[in-house]
């Protein structure tokens, strides 16, 4: 195995726990606040505060840190790291000037902001959300400089302090919501801005280790800033349009039977739990070598580790796909079935993923390959084909939801994940030549044969097995991990029988991943 290899497997291993520990971490955060507040006008007014800065100009500086890596990485290879220094601390300046900019104008004009949005909100509510989003718009300027530091790192090998910088962030929200007595929900508004405060503060030492340096330079007539700006538009626009079918979804779920809405909103949120965690972790670790390999005209170092990512994903995200689609019931039961969210919301919800499920592997693969594209600074292909898959989903979701309800628009999202796939990969070849999916499809093929053998181990626990306790919760998730647990030993069997490459470097590498682990952090 080269050294490339080992070092992609072992971070993406350290990736993958991190993540997992950050998002447990932020589910605690939501429980927590969910303890404080319930479902009260303050949570509502605080959520809505947070939609313009948390949304649209999160996914503007969101933008800057997916287009920063390629960049930093060509010119760390054509010109040298000083002058990447230089380029980083230009971007931080830039970025950090025009948020805090726009930061004072937001603050100005919240009143005004939050009367045309939220037309239904009475007064009482509209002044607190007013007040609240002059407090949450100065967020964006630590927030554009933490996306700027994780590509730093990320570009830098350094994968698991960028996803960790969670824990710091809820830690101060969760602080805040027992001051709820002192100063009521105005805490936790200020903990946003101190918690993405403290993720700047979190990384800065890190990058220091990596060979950052602090550099006053407020020139900004830069050429690799302009070239920048120039593929900032595409990516956000594309990223905008994957929103804007979330919307259709729901807004065309909004004519169907009462709590499809809510449905679609509870399968997501699973989804992203699912299959993001593992898709997050490959693309994060994979898309810096990517862009160092295209900058350094290493063609088939590039079009090796892209299929690599590609065949990792096949073999986690079938599995995950069979194991959902027929547990769907089980887990919705085990996550959200208490209280108001009775036996006919797990069926709507369970409906729901089941059919978001089946395009957990085009889900992922779509985001390696909009990645990909984006690491050989072409940013408007996928921001066009993204719109083109746009556009038939919406035409696809009219067709299906007549026939399909709720899950109709799932499958829509599901099948036109496969169609973005295509046009991406059609795309790609027509740019860098054959990449070798060949060794996809075999591992494809060797990876569903293994799923079915995993599908037959699970209905068989499911008829055999069944643990009896007196908490019907406690009994629900003893089984379903049982299930779980039969699955996972049999496709692993499965697929090391058959003797999968990729499959041989996981097994090789998770043994010394906790080893690891402290030595990467402390790089």
């Amino acid at each position: 195995m080269s050294d490339n290899t080992k070092r992609i497997t072992k971070a993406t291993f350290l990736v993958v726990m991190a993540t997992i520990l950050s998002k447990l971490f932020g589910f605690f955060r939501e429980v927590v606040l969910g303890a404080f507040y319930g479902t009260s006008y303050k949570l509502d007014s605080l959520i809505a505060a947070q939609l313009l800065p948390g949304v649209f100009f999160a996914s503007i500086l969101a933008s800057f840190s997916t287009t920063f890596i390629p960049i930093y990485n060509e010119i760390v290879v054509k010109e040298g790291r000083q002058r990447a220094n230089r380029f980083v601390n230009k971007a931080l300046f830039l970025i950090v000037a025009s948020a805090f900019f726009i930061a004072i104008i937001g603050f100005i004009f919240s009143p005004f902001i939050v009367d045309i949005i939220f037309k239904g909100f009475d007064l009482p509510k509209k002044q607190l959300t007013s007040q609240l989003m002059r407090i949450t718009f100065f967020y964006i300027i630590f927030l554009g400089a933490n996306y700027i530091f994780q590509g730093f790192l990320q570009s830098n090998e350094n994968f698991v302090i960028p996803v960790l910088v969670g824990l710091p962030f809820n830690a101060i929200i969760i602080l805040s919501a027992f001051l709820k007595d002192l100063f009521d929900i105005y805490a936790v508004a200020i903990a946003f801005v101190l918690g993405y405060l403290s993720m700047v503060i979190f990384q800065i030492p890190f990058a220091k280790k990596k060979g950052f340096k602090w550099e006053l330079d407020f020139n900004i007539n830069d050429e690799y800033l302009q070239k920048m700006f120039k593929l900032v538009l595409p990516v956000f626009i594309g990223s905008s349009v994957i929103s804007l079918n979330s919307f259709v979804d729901r807004y065309l779920a909004s004519y169907l039977q009462e709590g499809s809405i809510s449905a679609l909103n509870y399968a997501d949120k699973l989804n992203g739990l699912v299959y993001g965690i593992f898709s997050a972790s490959i693309s994060a670790v994979i898309y810096p070598y990517l862009s160092r390999f295209f900058s350094s005209n290493q063609q088939e170092e590039f079009k090796k580790y892209l299929i690599l990512s590609i065949n990792s994903l096949i073999l986690i995200m079938i599995p995950i796909t069979f194991g959902v689609f027929i547990l769907s019931n089980e887990i919705v039961q085990v996550v959200y079935e208490r209280g108001a969210f009775n036996k006919k919301s797990t069926y709507l919800t369970s409906g729901a993923l089941m059919f978001f499920s089946l395009g957990y592997l085009g889900y992922a693969v779509r985001d390696i390959l909009s990645r990909t594209f984006y690491s050989i600074q072409d940013t408007l292909t996928p921001m066009k084909n993204g719109i083109f898959a746009v556009a038939v989903n919406i035409i696809l979701n009219v067709i299906l939801v007549k026939f399909l309800q709720h899950r109709g628009l799932a499958l829509g999202t599901s099948i036109v994940a496969y169609v973005s796939v295509f046009l991406l990969l059609r795309s790609l070849i027509k740019r860098v030549g054959k990449i070798g999916l060949k060794s996809s499809l075999i591992v494809l093929l060797k990876a569903i044969f293994a799923s079915v053998c995993m599908l037959i181990a699970i209905i068989l626990a499911k008829k055999f097995v069944y643990i009896t306790t007196p908490h019907l919760f406690l009994t629900r998730t003893i089984n379903l991990a049982i299930q779980i647990f039969c699955g996972v030993i049999s496709y692993s069997v499965v697929i090391y029988l058959l003797k999968v490459n990729e499959v041989k470097w996981l097994f090789e590498n998770s043994k010394l991943v906790l080893s690891k682990f402290r030595d990467l952090v402390a790089k």
